[in-house]
């Protein structure tokens, strides 16, 4: 590399500038040293314009220069440039079969270099926020029985089909006042109303019930069953309404042997 040209990598790079002290193997003479005197004498960007060699033309080396700004600022064909270019025909047999070798590697990157492929993105699934239309009704009974129905209309048939159970499997016959869960809670279209908040509305609506002693279920009806088995809540439940279970005797039966596969602390 030329003196100039590596000058201007050492700018780049912010590495001032050095000045060698000895001759090194295979490097050009240095047009320096002579200048320099002793080993340790000054650092040659400290030295006078007048101690520099005269590397370029005289009308071309302006007053009062500095040596770095001087290398820097060099460009022309001086003898230095010529010391350099001569030395390195000189070294050219050893740069040689470095220089082969680089012509020998492969063309093409190793496998390990090369960029995957970028994988398919799969479709963005778009969440259903369109709220769930239901309602629960409860009635709570002793021995932490809560019965549950669909409709409203129900809960007059709910009421005594709870005494009568209770009755035959010897429960207190006590019962709360009814309470009803209905989703939406309030029709408004601002507020997410999804089935995972409806989820978290009947969850909550659930801790109340065993904060005051509920333990399981007895619920009638498609929706009783759909939403308290998501939210998990214990008990036995039958798809249909609390009416046709009442006038069906196989649907009693069925009723019946579920309450008896209760567990125990449960009854």
């Amino acid at each position: 590399m030329r003196e100039a040209v590596r000058c201007q990598y050492l700018k780049a790079m912010g590495i001032p500038v050095w000045v060698p002290r000895d001759e090194l193997p295979h490097a050009a003479p240095s047009q320096l040293l002579p200048w320099l005197g002793e080993q340790h004498g000054p650092h040659g960007s400290e030295l006078p314009v007048d101690h520099l060699p005269n590397y370029r033309n005289a009308e071309d080396h302006p007053e009062g220069g500095h040596f770095a700004a001087e290398l820097l600022d060099h460009r022309g064909n001086t003898t230095t440039r010529v010391a350099v270019d001569a030395a390195v025909v000189s070294n050219r047999d050893s740069v040689a079969p470095a220089a082969t070798a680089l012509t020998d590697l492969p063309t093409s990157p190793p496998d390990s270099l090369v960029k995957p492929e970028t994988a398919v993105a799969e479709p963005l699934v778009v969440a259903d926020l369109t709220p769930p239309r239901f309602e629960l009704h409860f009635i709570a009974t002793g021995n932490g029985t809560i019965w549950v129905c669909d409709r409203q209309e129900q809960l007059p048939a709910l009421q005594a089909f709870a005494w009568q159970v209770g009755i035959g499997m010897k429960w207190s016959p006590e019962q709360g006042s009814p309470l009803s869960f209905r989703w939406p809670f309030i029709e408004h279209g601002q507020e997410d109303q999804s089935s995972a908040v409806a989820e978290q509305a009947l969850r909550a609506q659930w801790q109340f019930f065993v904060h005051h002693g509920g333990r399981h279920v007895i619920g009638f009806g498609s929706n009783t069953r759909q939403w308290l088995t998501r939210i998990q809540v214990p008990g036995c439940y039958q798809d249909d309404d609390v009416v046709t279970v009442m006038s069906c005797a196989e649907r009693k039966k069925q009723l019946w042997l579920a309450l008896l596969n209760l567990p125990m602390e449960q009854q």
